[in-house]
């Protein structure tokens, strides 16, 4: 009847004694194995048991020393339960007789925690002094011809006995599951089977989510689909046999180490992409039944979409869609770069679209011959500079012309307003560009003069505005987006950032819109939503800008129509609102989906920006050497230059990131 060797047949009856002999007097069990397995010598079985009733009754009440990490004034949860045997076929109880949590200290075993649970209730009990139960409450063993009281620590029939699980070696902890059960066959009909090694879930139940595909103990893989605001899930996992254990795991099967599982019913943080793995029957674990490997199901976490997250995924869709139907896009401030911004930082721009651009500008330089794309604004470089950024481009080389340089003149940069150091500001901090020098200008532009710029020119109420004395909340939404980099490091800029979010909150509609001297625009609601996500605030989630009719994001997604956005609520489809309208949704998605912001484009720089450490437009032995003279403490890096040292991303500037980018160059 058994296929596997000589030593596991005696490792296997061993360890059905050992349970058996918890609930089950002597001579019964010897009936047992007789009929079970009778097919093996009875010298054997008889040598067995004789050693496990001998080890019973030491075990269960052999001094238990004190243990540094006894779980004193902890709780286990005991159960004692009649499921299979009828009052009316003559059992003297049926149901549950006690459910409760124990206290348990440093000298606890299972065995104790569920006489002291018994004896609470002022229930009776025979034989735990001898090491197994053969009576509770008046229900007996010798009732049923297979009847018995048999246990589970954590839904599973231990391979060892009740004395042995304890506080003191590690066995027994705060939290755990005892649950003594009548049986009438043997342990069959509540799990238990020493002839089935079946390794294989039964069900598995989840405190939250719908699982898909509907669970099968034959197939492995699955898809547990929460709410979004999910923070946990308690898993309860059941064998098919119980004599086998089931563990569950986050992310990293790992059977062979202990304590690396998460206890039955636990809570288990989640974030979207987790993957909850059940795994049953390791042969690594102790089993009453041989073992072929077990088998591991994999159950992974997604977290479902909410109503305004699946409206701006399909209006994301649908614009970007159309977009991509239009001309080849042209230098301009409609129908050009924030189109290209837009589909580069969603992820759904085509090869063509973005090359066919870049052929266009490359044209549009060359004409203009100079580096100046603009005799008085120098928005339209800025412009340019984000769309290249966004398509992987250095803006240092575009037909032979280094788009920067005009930024050396801070004259140059401010002519046109706050404007100019706004979008100068957001676009040199795409890639974390080093602005160029010229001793020519009469006063060099610094990262420093941008920001104190902006925040000179923050109204005394907060905000920021074209002209005038009253904030704009586009103004004020580009203001937040240009300092968003320096938010959580400059205490100016905080400050004036967290007035500026009040004046926000404040001038926000009933409806969640927003109104530019006086007229309620999407563009209005397109900075406000693209600013608030650039410095974690949940535009469709935050107090602050949820008003009665609905948040920011509702606002926005109000002004669309057929393939974009509209300007206003009775006009028509219009194409700067809908590339605003567009970006900002990006911005948005971005947020809620923890990628860079959508102006951090380091997730999309090019090989010459992210090896050029040093920042002279070139990738070559120089920025290796800096990157060595910096480990040798002879040389010091800004955090831009750190940034771009650290080639490998793995947090730190080593000598791996010297030899690395010596290796490109021999490339």
């Amino acid at each position: 009847m058994l296929s596997w060797a000589k030593e596991e047949t005696h490792r296997f009856l061993y360890c059905l004694c050992s349970t058996a002999l918890l609930c089950f007097p002597f001579g019964r069990l010897f009936l047992c194995l007789q009929y079970i397995y009778g097919g093996i010598a009875m010298k054997t079985i008889k040598r067995l048991t004789s050693l496990v009733l001998t080890a019973t009754v030491i075990t269960s009440f052999s001094a238990v020393g004190i243990s540094a990490n006894a779980a004193e004034n902890d709780k286990v949860r005991v159960i004692v339960s009649n499921d299979v045997f009828s009052k009316a076929d003559g059992a003297a109880w049926e149901g549950t007789l006690v459910d409760e949590w124990v206290d348990i200290d440093e000298n606890s075993t299972m065995l104790s925690s569920v006489v002291k649970a018994l004896e609470n209730h002022g229930y009776t009990q025979t034989g735990a002094d001898s090491g197994y139960f053969s009576e509770i409450n008046g229900l007996s063993s010798s009732d049923c011809q297979m009847g018995g009281w048999m246990g589970t620590l954590n839904d599973w029939f231990t391979n060892e006995l009740f004395g042995y699980y304890t506080v003191a070696n590690g066995t027994l902890e705060a939290g755990d599951e005892i649950n003594l059960q009548y049986t009438k066959s043997y342990g069959v009909d509540i799990g238990s089977d020493w002839s089935d090694n079946t390794t294989a879930l039964a069900y598995a139940e989840f405190s939250v989510g719908t699982l898909s595909p509907e669970f099968d103990p034959e197939v492995t893989d699955y898809t547990l689909t929460v709410p979004s605001d999910t923070k946990s899930i308690a898993v309860t996992p059941t064998a098919f046999n119980k004599n086998y254990q089931v563990r569950t795991y986050k992310n990293e099967y790992t059977p062979a180490e202990n304590g690396t599982e998460y206890k039955r019913n636990s809570d288990i943080s989640v974030v979207d992409g987790d993957k909850i793995i059940i795994g049953v029957g390791s042969d690594k674990w102790p089993s009453m039944n041989y073992s072929a490997g077990g088998i591991e199901y994999t159950f992974t976490v997604k977290f479902e979409q909410e109503e305004t997250a699946k409206a701006v995924s399909e209006k994301l869709k649908s614009t970007s869609d159309y977009l991509l139907t239009l001309s080849t896009p042209s230098v301009g401030s409609v129908g050009g770069e924030w189109s290209v911004l837009g589909l580069a930082r969603n992820n759904t721009i085509s090869d063509s679209f973005a090359n066919g651009y870049y052929a266009n500008l490359e044209n549009y330089v060359k004409e203009k011959g100079s580096s100046t794309l603009s005799k008085n604004k120098s928005t339209d470089n800025s412009r340019v500079i984000l769309a290249l950024s966004a398509i992987g481009k250095d803006a240092r080389n575009v037909a032979g012309y280094n788009l920067l340089e005009p930024y050396a003149d801070f004259e140059y940069v401010n002519w046109q307003g706050i404007n100019g150091p706004v979008f100068a500001l957001i676009a040199l901090d795409t890639y974390g560009y080093d602005i160029p020098t010229d001793s020519s200008v009469s006063e060099q532009t610094t990262r420093e003069k941008l920001v104190d710029y902006i925040l000179e020119n923050a109204l005394e109420n907060g905000g920021w505005t074209f002209f005038g004395t009253t904030a704009d909340p586009d103004m004020t939404g580009m203001a937040i987006q240009a300092l968003a980099p320096y938010y959580n490091t400059n205490e100016a800029v905080k400050t004036a950032v967290d007035k500026a979010v009040g004046v926000l909150s404040d001038m926000q509609k009933s409806n969640g819109g927003f109104a530019s001297w006086g007229t309620v625009k999407s563009e209005s609601c397109a900075q406000v939503v693209t600013a608030l996500a650039s410095i974690g605030i949940n535009p469709d989630k935050d107090s602050r800008f949820v008003k009665e009719g609905g948040s920011a994001v509702d606002a926005l997604l109000s002004f669309g129509c057929e393939n974009g956005f509209k300007h206003t609520a009775d006009g028509s489809y219009n194409q700067m609102a809908t590339e605003q309208g567009f970006y900002a949704l990006v911005a948005y998605n971005r947020f809620i989906n923890g990628n860079n912001s959508l102006y951090d484009m380091t997730d999309a720089s090019p090989d010459s920006v992210k090896y050029d450490v040093d920042g002279n437009g070139y990738v070559d032995v120089s920025d290796a050497t800096i990157i060595q003279k910096y480990l040798a403490g002879t040389a010091k890096l800004s955090s831009t230059q750190i940034a771009r040292a650290d080639v490998d991303n793995d947090g730190s500037v080593t000598v791996v990131d010297a030899t690395f980018i010596q290796k490109q160059l021999v490339k």
